[in-house]
């Protein structure tokens, strides 16, 4: 656990209140109750937790930061605070260097050819994963949840299923790390990872024929194909980027649709309603805490930072902001009147998430083809306490599901 920091001299005693989304125990047992208590704070405040940061509480203040590349960086990520001898390609640039890898991989790598094939590709897994299932029961998040999301993409990427509990080794690190140094070993190990495949693939190119990888290999940056260590880089993110967080996604979604039959019953009895539900869950069960850092000594919204402080825009607070939502904890379909309700689930500005397709799709096949699958769906009942994985993401430690089959 990082140590609480001396609470820097320009920033005021009534703005100070303790919030440790990696380590609170109140985010382990009730997340997002403990999140929407965040009503009753200052539109903006610091902990001293984590290396001492500011959090973002309105959701207008939370896009802002995301919009805003002048005075909000990208190229400090992390909290708290990791070495920068790792750098993800693009999300650790700023405009205009970022918007040009942005395009390029938006246009190559998340392209129509690309994806081509994702919508059989995902439900083939996700039947596949479903059949290993012992009959009417499940341990949701080790048996499905972590295992879709790799499985997809290194197939998109033309990786061996079989490099799985790699990938997962490092991805826990990075995600689940509870202190920095555990946080840069996951970068460290990932790194080393990331290299010694890529240098397997660039021998023979011609071997792999995943389509993600292919794109890669055909994509210019400015005219110019990138070398080694930015093709690493953008790797790297690829790997990261989109995994832990469908991951997490999936588990939080998968329990309450558990928990309210009501809900899960009007999603079965209405399936073409299943997008415009996606994203009332993509608003309500937020899971990200994205850092940026203040690019200069500044006033934002009354409040004074210096260049350098750390300051997290959390999707799962926006998503809860009592200003923004009627009864924010509540799930409500129609919230919208029939409309997609518009959220930061997947952030926002030049930083909107480049997966956010890959995403959706998967998690509207996981709806989709499972709930059909498990009539009468709900939490086994020797499950015990069902509680939250802090880290960079939220996502459930354990969800075992148990369901109804025909004898």
């Amino acid at each position: 656990m990082t140590a609480p920091a001396t609470v820097p001299d320009h920033v005021p005693a009534h703005l100070v209140k303790s919030f440790d989304f990696r380590n609170d125990k109140a985010i382990s047992s009730d997340p997002y109750g403990y999140i929407a208590s965040l009503n009753d704070c200052p539109e903006i405040f610091f902990s001293p937790d984590l290396g001492g940061y500011w959090i973002a509480r309105s959701t207008d203040a939370i896009e802002e930061i995301f919009a805003d590349h002048e005075r909000f960086t990208a190229t400090s990520l992390a909290i708290p605070k990791r070495d920068a001898s790792v750098v993800l390609i693009p999300n650790n640039f700023d405009p205009p260097k970022h918007t040009a890898y942005r395009k390029a991989m938006a246009n190559n790598l998340f392209s129509p050819r690309a994806l081509a094939t994702i919508d059989p590709d995902t439900r083939a897994f996700t039947l596949k994963l479903f059949d290993e299932f012992t009959p009417g029961r499940c341990e949701f998040v080790s048996e499905f949840a972590y295992k879709l999301p790799i499985d997809t993409f290194l197939n998109l990427m033309g990786a061996d299923l079989s490099l799985r509990d790699q990938c997962l080794s490092w991805i826990k690190l990075i995600f689940r790390g509870q202190t920095v140094e555990e946080t840069n070993q996951g970068f460290i190990d990932a790194f080393s990872w990331v290299t010694e495949w890529l240098q397997q693939q660039l021998a023979n190119p011609a071997a792999n024929q995943g389509p993600m990888f292919q794109a890669l290999m055909r994509m210019k940056i400015d005219g110019k194909r990138p070398d080694f260590d930015d093709m690493r880089s953008m790797t790297l993110m690829l790997f990261s980027g989109g995994l832990d967080t469908i991951t997490s996604q999936m588990t939080h979604i998968m329990r309450f649709l558990a928990e309210n039959p009501g809900h899960r019953d009007y999603l079965l009895q209405n399936p073409s309603a299943i997008p415009v539900a996606l994203e009332e869950l993509l608003r309500r069960f937020g899971i990200s805490f994205i850092g940026r850092a203040a690019a200069k000594d500044q006033v934002f919204r009354g409040v004074v930072m210096k260049q350098g402080d750390v300051v997290c825009a959390g999707t799962p607070i926006a998503g809860l902001d009592a200003d923004q939502w009627h009864n924010p904890l509540e799930v409500d379909f129609d919230r919208a009147g029939g409309r997609r309700v518009k959220h930061l689930g997947f952030g926002a500005g030049p930083h909107l998430c480049i997966g956010a397709y890959l995403a959706r799709k998967q998690l509207t096949i996981m709806i989709e083809e499972l709930l059909p699958r498990m009539p009468d769906l709900r939490i086994a009942p020797d499950a015990g306490a069902i509680e939250s994985h802090a880290g960079a993401t939220l996502m459930l430690k354990k969800l075992p599901l148990e369901w109804n089959v025909a004898t």
